[in-house]
């Protein structure tokens, strides 16, 4: 009985269109993306035991830079 439920539950909330394509981006959309690469960016650099923010002498400033340069990519944006 339970396991019916739950598939009922289950279908019911996939049977209705996707609601995401009633949404447009807004002015601010890439000053967001910027700040979530940061923040991806910052957590990627301390999991891996690097300062936050590198001297640009050092591996690590290319290392950031290539990490944020991917997570914007793959928001869909590309360099200026």
């Amino acid at each position: 009985m339970l396991a019916v439920l739950s598939a009922v539950a289950l279908l019911s909330g996939c049977s209705s269109p996707p609601a995401y394509r009633e949404w447009t981006a807004s002015p601010d959309v890439p000053t967001v993306a910027y700040d979530e690469c940061t923040e991806q960016v910052d957590t990627t650099m301390r999991l891996r035991g690097y300062p936050l923010r590198p001297l640009p002498e050092t591996p690590q400033f290319g290392y950031r830079k290539e990490i944020f340069a991917q997570c914007m990519r793959r928001k869909g944006y590309t360099a200026e």
